[in-house]
C-alpha cells in the first residue's frame, strides 16, 4: 500500500515579530499618533485604556484585545489616574484575516488569555531586556532554549487561528478552561529561569492567571519567601559563584544580573554578605 502525504495549508503564517512587551503604565501615560508596517495586538491585562485609530477610538477594559493592521495610525492613552498593565506584540504576516479585529475590542476567555500567557513567556525566550520599555528595535537573546523562535511563532498562530475560529463562530478545538488552581511550582520555576530580569508581581499575576494578593500569599507561604526576596536570593548566589569562579569584572557581573549599576550591586552584595564583593573574591 502506497501512502500519500498531503500538503497543509497555512491560513495564518506569522513572518515575523517585532516585540512582546509586557507594560505597566504611569498615570496620564500617552503615546504619539504612529504607525508602522506590521499588526500590533493590544491586550489590557489590567485597568483599562483609551486608543484612537483610524478603526477604532474608545475604551479598551480588562481582558480586552484589539489588532492593529499594518500601516494604520493609531495611538494610546491612560485614563484618569489608573495605571493600566497592558500586553503589546507587533508581528507580520500574509493574510488579511485579522483585519475585523481592528474594529472593536474582542474579550478573551480564560483559555484565551492563558494562550496570550505562553507567548509572553516564549517571548521572554527569545527577545533580550528590556521587556517593559518602548524600543524600536528588540534584540533577540544570544543563548535561546532550543527551538525558542519556532515555538514563539507556533503560539502566536495558534492564537490568531483560535481567535479567527472564535470570530467566525466556530467552536474552538480545545478545552477553554481550567482548574483555576495556582500552581507555586510553575512560578518558581519561570522566576529561575528569568530572575536575572525584571520581573513584576502584575505580570506574575498575568502569566499565571491570578491576582496579587493570591500571589504573594501563596508563594510567601510555599517558599517561605516574598517574590522581591525570593529574586534577591538568586540574584545573590549567581553573584557568587560568579565572583568565586569566573575572573568576570564587578561591572560584568553586575549587568549580567541586571543591576542599575555597579553602585547598587556593590550595596547590594554588602547589605546580603557584610563583605564587599572585592572582600568576598580575596576571602
Amino acid at each position: 500500500m502506497k501512502f500519500i502525504l498531503k500538503t497543509l495549508n497555512d491560513e495564518i503564517s506569522v513572518k515575523g515579530v517585532a516585540n512582546v512587551h509586557f507594560f505597566e503604565f504611569p498615570e496620564n501615560y500617552s503615546t504619539e499618533n504612529d504607525k508602522h508596517p506590521f499588526f500590533e495586538l493590544l491586550f489590557v491585562a489590567g485597568g483599562k485604556v483609551k486608543v484612537a485609530s483610524e478603526d477604532y477610538t474608545g475604551i479598551i477594559e480588562k481582558d480586552e484585545m484589539i489588532i492593529h493592521r499594518a500601516n494604520e495610525f493609531h495611538s494610546l492613552q491612560c485614563v484618569g489616574n489608573t495605571t493600566p498593565t497592558v500586553i503589546i506584540i507587533g508581528f507580520d504576516l500574509d493574510s488579511g484575516a485579522l483585519d475585523k479585529f481592528s474594529f472593536s475590542p474582542v474579550h478573551l476567555a480564560d483559555g484565551e488569555v492563558k494562550k496570550l500567557a505562553e507567548i509572553v513567556k516564549e517571548g521572554r525566550n527569545v527577545f533580550a531586556p528590556p521587556y517593559d520599555v518602548p524600543v524600536y528595535d528588540m534584540k533577540k537573546k544570544k543563548n535561546q532554549p532550543f527551538g525558542a523562535e519556532q515555538m514563539l511563532k507556533n503560539l502566536l498562530e495558534y492564537f490568531l487561528v483560535g481567535m479567527q475560529r472564535k470570530f467566525i463562530g466556530e467552536k474552538e478545538s480545545e478545552e477553554q478552561s481550567s482548574s483555576g488552581k495556582l500552581s507555586v511550582s510553575e512560578i518558581v520555576k519561570y522566576m529561575d529561569d528569568n530572575y536575572k530580569e525584571k520581573i513584576t508581581i502584575d505580570e506574575l499575576s498575568f502569566i499565571f492567571k491570578t491576582n496579587r494578593s493570591t500571589l504573594c500569599k501563596e508563594f510567601k507561604h510555599s517558599t517561605g519567601k516574598t517574590v522581591a526576596e525570593y529574586v534577591a536570593d538568586k540574584k545573590l548566589e549567581s553573584a557568587k559563584r560568579k565572583i568565586k569562579n569566573t575572573d568576570k569584572t564587578f561591572t560584568e557581573i553586575a549587568e549580567e544580573l541586571n543591576f542599575e549599576s555597579i553602585h547598587y550591586f556593590t550595596r547590594f552584595f554588602k547589605k546580603k554578605t557584610g563583605m564587599s564583593p572585592k572582600s568576598y573574591r580575596n576571602s
